[in-house]
């Protein structure tokens, strides 16, 4: 079982997975605009966060250590929420139809085929080495304008405390896998929700066609001069529109 953060009340749960090199700790600065309404569950994946010891960083695994976690805790009505990484592993475990998914949120979510990177950003990105350096650059290079400090260190020591083998394995192996046969068409309401400004994932016209392709029910959303870390960086904008799309 995942180590997670519950708070909040309400008839349905929402079960938000962060980025690469993020934790539960991403989650924090959106929690206060969503707990209100909502039971919100924040999951640390394996190598992450509270996880930093959990092993698993293949997409299959994860997806099922995210599915044994919300059944342990006997989760119903239950949106699941993946930001970039988990975006994939969001997609490959509502492919499973399990009886307690009602909706699917995906923000700025990796595309369920193999990620588009330039050998050169892979490459940089496999030989992390969770320096402060080389953790401020990533966090920085997530955002669109520099967080406020107390944000910005929460998320360097999150990307500082990460298991390399994990961070290493999605460059590597994670983001390379194909699942858009497995995943097909997934007949769930959905909200896809990007950034004006975020370069670290397809853009949106991308995004767009992997919609269509895999989501029917599914709708795109823009937060403009948003970048990649939106949980982070424009909280309250991210809640608002995961609210409206939970209770429509």
């Amino acid at each position: 079982m995942l180590p997670y953060t519950i708070q909040g009340k309400g008839e349905s749960t929402l079960v938000l997975m962060h980025y690469l090199g993020g934790s539960h700790r991403t989650w924090f600065p959106t929690l206060p605009y969503l707990d209100r309404g909502y039971r919100c569950v924040a999951l640390n994946t394996p190598g992450f966060g509270d996880a930093a010891d959990v092993q698993g960083y293949d997409v299959d695994t994860m997806v099922r250590q995210v599915d044994e976690t919300i059944r342990k805790l006997e989760l119903t009505n239950v949106i699941l929420v993946g930001h970039s990484m988990t975006g994939k592993v969001a997609l490959a475990l509502a492919a499973r139809r399990p009886d307690y998914l009602q909706k699917l949120v995906l923000v700025a979510p990796s595309p369920p085929g193999p990620q588009p990177m330039s050998e050169e950003d892979r490459q940089a990105q496999a030989s992390y080495q969770g320096t402060r350096p080389e953790a401020e650059k990533f966090v920085d290079g997530s955002c669109s304008a520099v967080l406020p400090n107390a944000l910005r260190e929460v998320a360097i020591a999150d990307a500082q405390s990460a298991s390399l083998a994990a961070w290493h394995a999605w460059p590597l192996a994670g983001s390379r896998e194909d699942w858009r046969e497995r995943i097909g068409r997934i007949d769930l309401p959905a909200l896809l929700v990007l950034g004006s400004e975020d370069a670290n994932v397809p853009g949106i016209d991308a995004q767009r066609e992997i919609m269509q392709t895999h989501l029917p029910q599914g709708r795109l959303e823009v937060i403009e001069g948003a970048g990649h870390l939106m949980p982070m960086q424009t909280p309250q904008e991210l809640a608002a529109r995961i609210m409206a799309f939970a209770a429509g």
